[in-house]
């Protein structure tokens, strides 16, 4: 017996997996600065983000974003942060 007021539809964003990869970039570019501002240094960051994004993903296929890390670290640290400015809320 259907309820009537249960209707299971599909919202299935078109522009969710560039939205999902755009995250998981903001994400790593966000964990780097933090890594940097507490003294990290480029090779220990560029260790654990690797580290973290295989250990989310050990179960799967290799994410997009993983060959990614180093050019967002690298990006963090030329900068010195994520936003290279006045810290943002």
């Amino acid at each position: 017996m259907p309820f009537s007021w249960y209707h299971a539809e599909s919202t299935a964003d078109p522009q969710g997996p560039a939205k999902a990869q755009q995250m998981y970039e903001q994400e790593l570019g966000d964990r780097a600065a933090r890594l940097l501002r507490l003294g990290f240094s480029k090779k220990d960051v560029l260790a654990r983000l690797t580290a973290h994004v295989q250990w989310d993903f050990e179960l799967h296929a290799k994410p997009a974003h993983m060959t990614r890390v180093k050019a967002i670290v690298d990006q963090v640290f030329k900068r010195k942060g994520v936003g290279a400015g006045a810290p943002t809320i």
